[in-house]
């Protein structure tokens, strides 16, 4: 397996990634597919030196992405935050590769800037849970039946990590 940044030719399987978790109701707020297209811009955002986006590619396949944004991206006060978000190929899940890539991310996060790592994902998701429980990621937030996901009301809780020189 190689883990590698993301280049506009992998666009495509990231959004098939991505949509293949839609109709779960687990993992994203998005109810509809998203489209190549409509991904464009926010893909040209990833920046490998300070947000980067990575895939984990097998035998020429796309499996995952994982990728950092800035939290209050226009807001310079909050630089050294940021979310991290990853999604698995579900043939490719429970496997430990959304723990193995989270923990290349943290540890990359010195070199990119990151002093505040923030994981988001819903109450009801008990493998993101897990995954962060066993990463050092701590609750900061819950916030409850903030979400209507194919008519269930979902919370959000928000996790956090300190992996700045202050930790």
């Amino acid at each position: 397996m190689k883990i590698r940044d993301a280049t506009e030719a992998d666009l495509p399987a990231i959004v098939a990634i991505y949509n293949e978790s839609i109709p779960g109701g687990m993992v994203t707020a998005d109810l509809e597919s998203v489209t190549v297209e409509s991904r464009r811009a926010w893909f040209e955002e990833f920046d490998p030196d300070r947000r980067p986006c990575w895939v984990a590619e097998e035998d020429g396949e796309v499996m995952a992405c994982v990728y950092l944004r800035s939290f209050y991206a226009s807001r310079p006060a909050y630089d050294k935050t940021a979310e991290i978000s990853t999604y698995i190929l579900g043939s490719h899940q429970g496997r430990g590769l959304g723990t193995l890539l989270k923990k290349k991310m943290i540890a990359e996060c010195p070199r990119l800037g990151v002093e505040n790592l923030l994981s988001f994902y819903f109450d009801h998701n008990e493998a993101s849970r897990r995954v962060n429980e066993k990463l050092g990621f701590r609750d900061a937030a819950h916030l409850t039946e903030i979400a209507e996901v194919f008519g269930e009301k979902r919370g959000l809780v928000i996790a956090i990590l300190r992996v700045g020189a202050d930790s």
